[in-house]
């Protein structure tokens, strides 16, 4: 894989990793979801639902991977005080951003709890029945933890490792479950008004969330690669395969059932069979990569927040290991807040409707102040930086 190295020593992102790692994220505990919320509205015209939900993220890492190329080795909490700022009242840009940037990152951390609750609801009421929901929970925070205890690299490297073994399998069960397809399920095409569909994108648009952490990793990416080629792949990936699993849902169960179903792509794996009988439970080997999928989701998105905060507040590598340790036990309370699969669920939905209008405010707002300060202008490409 091509990689360069800048001058202190470390290596910086390729195009191929910074897609793994946007892939990485976006696939998480919304597969399991995706294809009752997709037809919670437009009912067998579904799959519409993620093509249509995907133009926010589009546009919005489009603005975030343009923003990194402004300001290249800088991250978001990096290069907000100098674009709400300037060089005689450097103060008043770090005063002006701070409120952004924290609310970005509180955003970023109570993701990473909902992602993991839900996480531990699956496990616990589908695979391991007598084990406690803290227990599960508190090992995906354990994992998180030590992937904080190293740097940049080695964060982007597991992402590069693990994203074959995740979408591979996920599209080699998404294609075996169509042999019970049932097509008419998927007839007729479009019987809803165009208020249902804005609707139904929007609720699919809340699988995409994760692609805003790429104000903070863009920072590592090599300055001379296509960071917005890197987005639109990444994003790309992730729609292929989410459109996949709510066709496949659709044309197995029907719109009805699947909204009678709480992990409905769970279901479906449940009643999909291996040709020859090679794996006799596929749903074993479906949650294996599942969990992968899960753990890269929780530990990209949290130590994107430990690196903000680490910034923000002007510290160094130390920080950054104690802080993710101590501020996994605020986190864990916050995960068990929810008391049932209803509440989690609508506080998942609140979240995501937050981290829509952050994902797309930011880089929005930042544009127009470079805008009307004149500061649109991007840098000549040249040698790689590191922030």
């Amino acid at each position: 894989m091509n990689r360069s190295v800048t001058s202190d020593g470390k290596r910086t992102y390729s195009l191929w990793q910074q897609t793994a790692l946007i892939t990485s994220t976006l696939i998480g505990v919304g597969v399991l979801t995706l294809p009752r919320t997709a037809t919670s509205v437009l009912y067998e015209a579904g799959w519409i639902s993620p093509l249509l939900g995907s133009l926010p993220a589009f546009f919005a890492i489009w603005m975030i991977a343009r923003l990194s190329r402004r300001f290249p080795g800088m991250t978001f909490v990096q290069y907000s005080p100098i674009v709400f700022g300037s060089s005689a009242r450097p103060r008043l840009g770090r005063w002006i951003s701070f409120p952004l940037v924290l609310i970005f990152l509180l955003i970023v951390y109570v993701t990473t709890a909902i992602t993991s609750r839900i996480f531990g609801e699956v496990v616990v009421t589908a695979v391991l029945l007598d084990t406690p929901l803290e227990v599960v929970i508190i090992s995906m925070f354990v994992l998180a933890f030590l992937l904080c205890q190293h740097d940049e690299e080695v964060v982007v490297r597991v992402n590069e490792l693990l994203l074959p073994l995740i979408v591979f399998p996920v599209l080699f069960i998404a294609i075996v479950s169509f042999q019970k397809a049932e097509w008419n399920n998927l007839l007729p095409l479009l019987r809803t008004p165009a208020h249902s569909i804005v609707k139904g994108a929007l609720e699919a648009g809340y699988s995409y969330q994760g692609y805003e952490i790429m104000l903070i990793y863009y920072a590592f990416a090599q300055q001379n690669s296509n960071k917005v080629k890197a987005g639109m792949f990444g994003i790309g990936i992730a729609l292929v395969v989410y459109t996949l699993i709510v066709v496949v849902g659709i044309s197995v169960f029907g719109y009805e059932e699947l909204q009678k179903l709480t992990w409905p792509t769970l279901e479906l794996v449940k009643t999909t069979k291996v040709p020859g009988l090679i794996l006799e439970r596929l749903e074993s080997a479906f949650l294996a990569v599942w969990v992968a999928a899960v753990f890269t989701t929780v530990a990209n998105v949290y130590y994107a927040f430990i690196l903000g905060l680490r910034q923000l507040l002007g510290r160094g590598v130390a920080f950054q290991r104690v802080s993710s340790g101590v501020l996994l036990i605020p986190l864990f309370f916050i995960a068990l807040w929810p008391q049932n699969i209803v509440e989690i669920f609508t506080f998942a939905n609140y979240m995501s409707s937050l981290g829509i209008i952050v994902a797309l405010g930011i880089p929005i707002l930042h544009w127009i102040v470079l805008v009307v300060r004149g500061m649109r202008r991007e840098p000549p490409k040249g040698g790689n930086l590191h922030g």
